[in-house]
């Protein structure tokens, strides 16, 4: 790839960088870009000033997905409508420099059907894959939509999402060829198959044509082949005698394709998880020593050779499709939070478009939601208050459990009061690491309880979260909840689910009965936990220790050297004292490790769990050193290093199996805590347990 670099464009928080040819290649070829990113809501168009830069306009919309161009119009999908966006310039017409600006002209409502690719047939009438609902559909009046085809193996329409179909080929204006995760006809059935499981499907004969892909997106008929992605391996290619031939590896997961002559115009999505399913494409990026890319990639699709590229930095992480508008230099579309949207008109012999004059604001009794525009849910998340009108609901109607799909830290902000632990203060220290597998429960429409766990790449989970609004406790929800998430990642061959929690009086009489019931494991202590503050702590008297004999030396734990790590193998410490967990929040103010004549024997871990806490995480003294005192020493510097700083609240997490500490905390820390409390962890162990009932 040519590493050489065009003159970097910020548009707010979006960050867009060409290479050196990128701009030359779409003045040359007389062609803008127009890509999708659900991901942040966006509808983004890339075009070409004659003075040699980029232009980029950028338009919310909730959740843009499929897009497609045709003739003056762009058609777009979104959570639940259809737009189509029409050109209102005149040919040679100019608008504040713009050649081409697309309005948001007309929508359908079809409700929330995932829908992924959208394309115009020659009936000049929309066709789109419903993923949740496994088929191929139109829009109908007086329907949310209506089904076209289905893949054989489909034996009935339900929004299940159960073998994620997700692209669309046409040939000649008729839908031909589709690509989906799997062949399966089960609830999310296709998750477990994402690594080889991908298939290509010919809709005239509803034959299966090609098998043993990863995860295929965005097939498209072009030159005589049918071109796809194979985004779980990374690559571009095309079908020969039913085979998938690459022809290049890209640096991403490949999502959005489009061709002008000779070259391939793809779009690459970074990896949402640091475990992200185990796919090719991460296991190649590893040992190559590179990581997943956002932005787009030119592809000589004779020769396989990247010649172009556009990288997409800061907020955007994941792009979804694009096309490319031949004969447009400057594209804009307008959006609905501007005033344009409402004062720029034009009509028959307008003689172009016509500014109306402002007219005056006349106040509104509340705020009217925009049709189209996303909520602010990163923003404003729904609050306790705000759930509250569901527990002064009556109805007879039965409660609804149902998995809960597509869960990520940004669809989740708005359920974030029925979320307990808040996962939004969870994901601010600790990003998601795998899957999250969510169960809600509802009564009349409305969720009243919610159940969310992470499930990793060896196949074990972490239960994460468990809720039920106040008025429907003791009902047995919660239970019910858990019992459903169990079967749901046991579908998922899920071998064991972990859960650790904070003892209280709740988690006592409501949490452990449940795991007892449903076969969990006894619930173990784990750690104390103690909190305290400066003011209280400084007070101590035995912060103030001799000072060590020179045989001994501190040093940071940053500067653990290739010999200590050597060291630190051969120690004797239990796995929850190890100084190596929790990475990316260590303190660099009071992390110490202690050598004697040289040799590693023992360490102090903190980690900054919020802006002004640290958390006293593992001390650990290697046992012929401890009658020494020298685990005091250590936590006695560290807390004397946070008294002096600005940092004024204090965790301790001591391990059930440190003993020696636990005797220190009775005797000598527990005066100076302001508070105590307990976790304790317990597992279910799916190969032990046969016939749960709830």
């Amino acid at each position: 790839m040519n590493r050489k670099e065009g003159k970097q464009i910020v548009t707010h928080k979006l960050e867009i960088t060409p290479s050196q040819g990128f701009l030359n290649w779409l003045q040359q070829e007389k062609i803008s870009i127009a890509f999708t990113t659900y991901q942040t809501n966006r509808l983004i168009l890339v075009g070409s000033k004659p003075q040699g830069s980029l232009t980029v306009n950028e338009r919310l919309f909730d959740k843009p997905m499929g897009l497609y161009a045709q003739g003056e119009s762009l058609y777009m999908s979104t959570r639940y409508q259809i737009w189509r966006l029409d050109n209102r310039l005149a040919p040679g017409e100019l608008y504040q420099q713009i050649d081409r600006l697309y309005v948001p002209s007309w929508s359908y409502t079809t409700g929330n059907l995932n829908v992924h690719d959208l394309v115009i047939d020659h009936n000049n009438t929309p066709l789109f894959i419903n993923t949740d609902f496994s088929c191929l559909a139109t829009i109908q009046p007086g329907y949310s939509f209506t089904p076209v085809w289905q893949p054989p193996f489909i034996t009935k329409l339900a929004a299940e999402d159960k073998c994620h179909l997700n692209g669309l080929a046409m040939v000649e204006g008729q839908p031909t060829y589709v690509t989906a995760c799997s062949a399966t006809d089960t609830p999310a059935g296709w998750r477990n198959h994402r690594l080889n499981g991908g298939i290509v499907i010919h809709i005239p004969s509803n034959e299966i044509i090609a098998t043993n892909l990863s995860m295929p997106h965005s097939p498209r008929w072009y030159q005589g082949k049918l071109w796809l992605l194979n985004a779980g391996t990374g690559e571009l290619g095309y079908l020969e005698n039913n085979k998938f031939i690459p022809i290049t590896f890209c640096p991403g997961f490949v999502r959005g394709l489009a061709f002008c002559g000779n070259l391939a115009l793809v779009g690459l999505s970074k990896l949402r998880t640091r475990n992200f399913t185990g796919l090719e494409l991460e296991n190649r990026l590893t040992r190559e020593g590179k990581t997943a890319q956002c932005g787009l990639i030119a592809i000589d699709i004779t020769t396989g050779q990247i010649v172009h590229w556009l990288h997409i930095g800061s907020i955007v992480e994941e792009l979804f499709d694009i096309v490319i508008l031949p004969g447009v230099t400057r594209p804009k579309a307008l959006g609905f939070q501007g005033e344009d949207i409402e004062r720029l008109i034009n009509f028959p012999n307008s003689g172009g478009i016509i500014t109306t004059k402002p007219t005056v604001q006349r106040p509104r009794s509340e705020a009217v939601p925009i049709a189209g525009l996303p909520k602010p849910e990163a923003n404003q998340p729904v609050t306790s208050q705000q759930i509250a009108h569901l527990y002064q609901k009556t109805t007879n109607e039965p409660l609804k459990y149902q998995r809960v799909y597509h869960l990520n830290p940004e669809s989740l902000a708005p359920y974030d009061a029925m979320t307990f632990p808040s996962l939004q203060q969870r994901w601010r220290t600790k990003p998601q690491q795998g899957e999250l597998v969510g169960v809600s429960a509802s009564l009349a429409g409305d969720m009243v309880g919610f159940v969310i766990a992470e499930l990793q790449a060896d196949k074990t989970a972490q239960l994460l979260s468990l809720f039920v609004a106040p008025a429907y406790r003791c009902q047995g929800i919660g239970k019910n909840l858990i019992y459903q998430l169990q079967r749901n990642l046991q579908e998922q061959q899920c071998t064991q689910i972990q859960l650790s929690y904070i003892v209280t009086e709740l988690t006592t009489k409501g949490l452990e009965p449940i795991l007892t019931q449903l076969g969990w494991n006894k619930p173990q202590a784990q750690f104390f936990l103690g909190q305290t503050t400066t003011e209280v702590i400084a007070q101590a008297p035995w912060l103030n220790q001799p000072p060590l004999t020179a045989e001994f030396s501190l040093f940071p734990w940053t500067e653990l050297t290739a010999k200590d790590r050597q060291e630190l193998q051969l120690l004797d410490f239990p796995e929850v004292l190890s100084p190596l967990a929790d990475k990316q929040r260590l303190e660099l103010l009071n992390s110490l490790g202690l050598r004697y004549q040289e040799q590693l024997i023992g360490w102090i871990v903190t980690h900054r769990v919020a802006a002004n806490t640290i958390r006293y995480s593992s001390l650990f003294v290697a046992k012929p050193f401890r009658v020494r005192g020298r685990g005091i020493y250590l936590l006695a510097t560290a807390i004397q290093r946070q008294i002096v700083s600005p940092i004024t609240n204090y965790k301790f997490a001591i391990a059930s199996e440190n003993t020696a500490m636990l005797r220190f905390l009775r005797r000598h820390l527990q005066p100076y805590l302001t508070a105590t409390s307990e976790s304790r962890s317990s597992v279910f162990d799916f190969h032990k347990q046969v016939g749960i009932n709830p």
